[in-house]
This record gives structure tokens, sequence and C-alpha cells, in this order.
């Protein structure tokens, strides 16, 4: 925008002159220009040209935002001040960035992008990582290889409690970029750190049906869940006990007959088919570690003590240490 004309139209939002719609916000209202909105976003456009019952009222509800986001974007359409813009705190400029893509406004996220890009040499471990999250959602490519580069100057660090809550999809994408630059063993914790935070090592999973379990089943794959416990022994009114290791186990039995009063629900088939998908999603993580790089120690201490294997994986995998 004209610089000549950024103080007009600044000074149309604050006195609000000729404003001809009501953006509502959770509990605050934003008087706006239909015009000014529509000409920086098509999806102001569209939402003005609507036959909806708002267009009448020229009050329109916005769900997906907070009041002081809008107020900030607010500021740049009127403005287009990427200085003013740059004031703002990494998450306000990813919460904009975000607002950008839904309202398709290329120049908002490109500012965003720009001004996260030259901050990322300088941002420290946790603020990445949420640039990180974030790039991924957006599938931007440029951003996503910024982040990374930058991920890379905290080497062992980049094991630390802000990763455990990105979603299960960049977590693993996050595993896979630490290769190289986590010591191996470390990089295991980490997967069985994430499967705690997470609720994915449930005893729960193994109790109740689990017969179910057939290895012609469900092939499905998932990125969201359980994994298994140990030792746990099954009975079913007059039944022998079932002692199993792992859930895995399972995974290699053929169908179980159940009797009719013990047949499944559609719930717990659901429930089942959810559990398997995450076995599976812990499995694909595990894929990624390379036992061959611990020491049999390092194994011992931490491998050999944990759930995400069973005794027989243990065992194969103890093989390959050094």
């Amino acid at each position: 925008m004209d610089k000549w004309l950024r103080p007009s139209f600044a000074n149309l939002m604050k006195n609000k002159k000729f404003s001809d719609c009501r953006i509502l916000v959770e509990n605050e209202s934003f008087d706006c220009h239909k015009l000014i909105l529509s000409s920086a976003s098509e999806f102001f456009e569209r939402m003005f040209l609507s036959d909806f019952q708002e267009s009448q009222s020229s009050e329109y509800r916005l769900s997906d935002v907070s009041p002081d986001t809008f107020r900030i974007f607010m500021d740049y359409v009127y403005t287009y001040d990427c200085k003013k813009l740059e004031e703002n705190t990494n998450m306000m400029i990813l919460n904009l960035f975000e607002c950008g893509n839904k309202w398709l406004v290329e120049s908002i996220t490109a500012d965003c992008q720009a001004i996260l890009t030259a901050r990322a040499p300088q941002m420290g471990l946790g603020n990445l990582i949420a640039t990180f999250q974030f790039s991924h959602n957006a599938e931007n490519k440029d951003l996503i290889g910024v982040v990374s580069c930058n991920l890379y100057r905290f080497g062992p660090n980049m094991n630390c409690d802000a990763a455990l809550f990105l979603t299960s999809d960049v977590f693993e994408k996050y595993v896979i970029l630490s290769d190289g630059y986590i010591p191996e063993v470390e990089r295991f914790k980490m997967i069985e750190a994430y499967a705690t935070v997470n609720g994915l090592i449930d005893a729960e999973t193994v109790k109740h049906k689990i017969e179910m379990i057939d290895k012609k089943g469900d092939t499905d794959s998932g990125v969201d869940g359980t994994i298994s416990t140990e030792n746990k022994s099954l009975k079913d009114d007059g039944d022998e006990p079932v002692t199993i290791n792992s859930i895995s186990d399972f995974e290699n039995e053929g169908p179980v007959s159940l009797p009719d009063k013990a047949k499944p629900s559609a719930e717990d088939k659901k429930d089942l088919k959810l559990k398997k998908m995450r076995i599976k999603y812990v499995k694909t993580l595990l894929d990624h570690i390379h036992f061959y790089n611990m020491t049999k120690i390092e194994f011992y201490n931490v491998v050999g003590k944990s759930f995400l294997l069973t005794y027989k994986e243990k065992f194969e995998k103890l093989y390959l240490t050094r």
C-alpha cells in the first residue's frame, strides 16, 4: 500500500468512519469496512457476498481466531505495515500466518514467513519446535527447511520436553530429523517418553477380548495411540489363562473362536482396531532406531527394560548392538 494512504486507512479503523459491517470475535466486536477486508481477502469477499442471514444484518461471527489476533490482523490489512508486524511475538506471528492461510491473504503469509525465517537463527529450541509443527501443518516446505536446519544447532538437546507434544505425524518427522544428532539410545528414550506422555503405553490395551487381534485382520496404519504392557494374564469364565508378553505377540496368532457370550460388540471392535493402529505407529517409530549404534550396556539398561519391544524382538535387536 502506498505510504501516503496508510495514515488515512489507519484513521478509518480507529475512528470507525463509514464502517459498514461488524465482525464478532468471542465477546468482542470490530467495526470494519467491507471494501477493505474483501480487497485483502477472498475469504471475506465470499462471506460478504453470501446469502446468509448475517449478510442482511452486516454482522459476521468468526469462531476460529482470538480477539487479539484479529485486532492485529485488522491493523495489518488496513496499513500493510510489515515493520509493525515485526513487533509481535513468534506465537502471534504463527497465529497471523495461520489466519493468512485460512483467509487467503498472501501478503501477510509472505511477511510472516519472512519474519520467522529471519528470526529462526536466534530462536530457542521451544520456539523452533513450535514453528516446526506449524510449518508442517501449513505444508510450507520453505519454512520446514529453514526450521529443520536451525534445529540441528541444538544437537543432543533436541531430545526435550517440547518435542513430546508434537502431533504424531510430525513427531515421526522429528525422530527422522534427529538421526545422527542425538545418540541412538537417547532417540529410543525420546520415543518411549512420547509413548508415555501421550498415553500410548496403556495396560488396558491387553485387557478383555485381546484374542480378537488376528494377523489376517485389519491392516490399516495409524498415528495416534497406544502400545502394550507385559506379562498380563487373561481368563474368561473357566477358560485357561493366557499369558502374554506384549500385544504384538498376538499379531502372529490366528483367529480365536470365542463363545457367543464373549463375542465382541461393535464398540469393542472399534476400540481394538484403534489399539492395533496405535501399535503399528509405535513400531513405525522404532523402525527409525539404529540399534547397531548402541552398546550392549546401553541396550540392556534402556531397551531391555522397555515395554516397547517383545522379548523376542529384544533378543533380535540385541545381536545388532556393539
